[in-house]
């Protein structure tokens, strides 16, 4: 912005239109020398080179303390993790205990679902209405009573039957 200002102030000082007079052309130009010039901007005839630097040739000194400083961080990070590691674990299987306890209530939940649906098709199917129906629509008739041959005869059980008698 002060360029501008600046080349502003220049042109309007400098470029006299040709119906001036002489004596405001005059305190023109006065003014113009005694106001006082910014520069454009700020630290501009200064000038900064860039060198570059290489650092391929330059080796870290040997420090011993630095190796045994090295391995007592990696030491403290590794137990660290171990006893960040130490405390969650009884909360992550709480946690996958939990889910395992909600599956099976949910499996069990079906499995009642599932044994209701097989008891009332079953209470369906043994009624004895039903399996009548089924007979006739089959033309399965009941037996007659002499056709019926039980096969152990009143009074003979396993027990009765041993060789042993007892």
């Amino acid at each position: 912005m002060s360029a501008l200002a600046y080349e502003y102030d220049q042109q309007q000082y400098t470029a006299q239109p040709h119906g001036r007079r002489p004596r405001a052309a005059a305190r023109a130009r006065a003014a113009a020398k005694t106001r006082r010039k910014l520069p454009a901007f700020p630290g501009e005839d200064l000038f900064f080179e860039a060198k570059s630097i290489d650092n391929s040739m330059v080796v870290r000194a040997d420090d011993p303390a630095q190796r045994k400083t090295s391995w007592r961080a990696a030491g403290a990070v590794a137990t660290a993790a171990f006893i960040f590691t130490g405390l969650m674990l009884p909360g992550a299987y709480r946690m996958v205990a939990g889910k395992q306890v909600q599956e099976l209530r949910l499996e069990q939940d079906q499995l009642q679902r599932e044994i209701s649906e097989l008891r009332a098709l079953e209470a369906r199917h043994t009624n004895l209405k039903k399996l009548e129906e089924v007979a006739n629509a089959q033309d399965l008739i009941d037996p007659a009573p002499q056709m019926v041959q039980h096969l152990t005869p009143r009074g003979a059980y396993a027990m009765n039957s041993l060789p042993s008698g007892k």
